[in-house]
């Protein structure tokens, strides 16, 4: 029995059809061609290939003709018609179609995005600012309530006097305290009544977790560097002007945008929106689809099949997939309709799939690559901090030294000022009265003088009684 030849038409598409020059012209190669060769054996036929005239998957034209591979098998000039071939219903009313021998999703491709730019206080963003305004809010408020507890336990005169230290907690002294402890640095002086230790003890386990947790976050948002793409979804793309989006003007992708007007989906949107800008939207080939999204402000739509050879074969990693897959799909072999080689290849598919083989063949053509699909990078998650990942800190450091040499300045300017005037608007005093003692603004110096008088009288008492002269 004679081993039947069939004429399959093919377009050249890598890596599933790759024409490769030779000395006798050129020859066939990919991933389909493969296919053939273990299908033949299979089913013992033999095949030809032949180049379609355009080229193409194929499209049916107004008059109701169809264009590429699909119009060799509708005219009859091909027996099948083997490449990255997408079965569609349109495609099924004239040709059958196999069962797909792999399944895809078209993916939105774009230049790989560039390392954000480390805002100037990034060391802030561990919190929200929220969470900032709490930690603010509970400093005062825990403060304010040290300082009323030790005031109330002083006007009802409770516990004792002598060892506990309520009178030196006063408002600034409180919220002092609050902010040293926040630091981890303690805090003079400490707390000795039971009421204000317990409020103390908590405010520092408060602080223990936030500390201990801003300073985790801190870690990552410092070391690791993020990326960042101007869309991140169909929808962002759909709803922004700025970024360039098409797909090539044929094929199964082309149709499928094309019949969804009316449908109020987001699809719709972005089909409406390449027909807008026809010349800056569509592109003629796979190729020039890609280059565009390679030079940037381009994101190209097309299957993730052709996006992960390409993004193999790139050495720089420039293209990165923006998103998940959307509308997925599959490849099949087409035949004539009603031609007995659909079942016999469909089984022959199913028996390879079975076998393993068509995952051989798979990662033979898409070996593994460098390059991560995403654009990032994943032996750099982490690296070293630079001057610009901390200048915030550095900006952060001078301010509050300026703050406190401009402090200092107009504390110095207040006490030259006020004295000038207190020496101007003195009264005259009493006879045998202090000078000092007649102003109420150096009440508490007068007290302090008093003080240190009654102690010098009980050590002069004390070394007349030791006989000390």
């Amino acid at each position: 029995m004679n081993t039947p030849v069939l004429r399959v038409a093919v377009f050249e598409r890598s890596p599933f059809i790759v024409k490769r020059a030779s000395p006798d012209g050129f020859q066939w190669s990919g991933f389909c061609v493969d296919l053939l060769d273990d299908l033949s054996s299979v089913l013992d036929f033999k095949y030809e290939l032949y180049e379609s005239p355009d080229n193409i998957a194929g499209n049916k034209l107004p008059g109701g003709n169809w264009t590429g591979v699909i119009g060799q098998i509708v005219n009859k000039k091909a027996d099948l018609a083997v490449s990255a071939l997408t079965i569609t219903s349109l495609r099924e009313k004239v040709v059958d179609f196999t069962k797909p021998f792999m399944e895809y999703g078209n993916v939105l491709v774009m230049r790989s995005p560039s390392l954000e730019d480390r805002h100037i206080l990034a060391f802030t963003h561990p919190f929200h600012w929220q969470v900032w305004l709490c930690i603010v809010t509970c400093m005062f408020t825990v403060g304010i309530l040290l300082f009323l507890t030790s005031r109330l336990r002083l006007k009802m005169n409770a516990g004792d006097r002598h060892a506990d230290n309520d009178r030196a907690f006063n408002l600034r002294n409180s919220l002092w305290f609050v902010y040293w402890s926040m630091m981890r640095k303690g805090g003079e002086p400490p707390p000795r009544s039971l009421s204000t230790r317990i409020i103390a003890g908590f405010w520092w386990l408060f602080v223990l977790i936030v500390v201990s947790t801003y300073t985790a976050n801190l870690t990552a948002f410092l070391t690791v560097k993020r990326l960042k793409h101007p869309v991140t979804s169909l929808d962002d793309l759909a709803s922004q002007t700025k970024v360039k989006f098409g797909i090539v003007n044929h094929g199964s992708l082309y149709d499928f945008f094309k019949a969804q007007e009316g449908t109020s989906s987001i699809y719709e949107r972005l089909w409406y929106g390449m027909k807008a800008n026809p010349h800056e939207s569509f592109v003629s080939n796979l190729h020039e689809g890609m280059d565009r999204a390679r030079q940037g402000g381009y994101a190209f739509i097309t299957d993730g099949t052709y996006f992960v050879y390409e993004a193999m074969k790139d050495p720089d990693c420039q293209l990165s997939m923006v998103g998940a897959p959307f509308v997925y799909g599959g490849y099949g072999i087409a035949t004539r309709n009603g031609s007995h080689w659909t079942e016999k290849l469909t089984i022959g598919i199913l028996q390879l799939r079975e076998l393993g083989r068509i995952n051989t063949l798979r990662d033979r053509w898409w070996p593994r690559s460098e390059c991560s699909l995403d654009g990032s990078d994943p032996s750099a998650d982490a690296s070293g901090l630079t001057l610009a990942d901390l200048k915030g800190v550095f900006y952060l450091l001078f301010c509050g030294l300026l703050v406190g040499v401009v402090v200092a300045l107009c504390e110095i300017y207040w006490q030259k000022t006020h004295r000038v005037k207190e020496s101007q608007h003195s009264v005259p005093m009493d006879e045998g009265q202090p000078r000092e003692c007649t102003e109420h603004a150096l009440l508490r110096e007068c007290l302090q003088k008093v003080e240190l008088g009654e102690i010098r009288v009980v050590i002069q008492k004390i070394e007349s009684t030791n006989g000390n002269p």
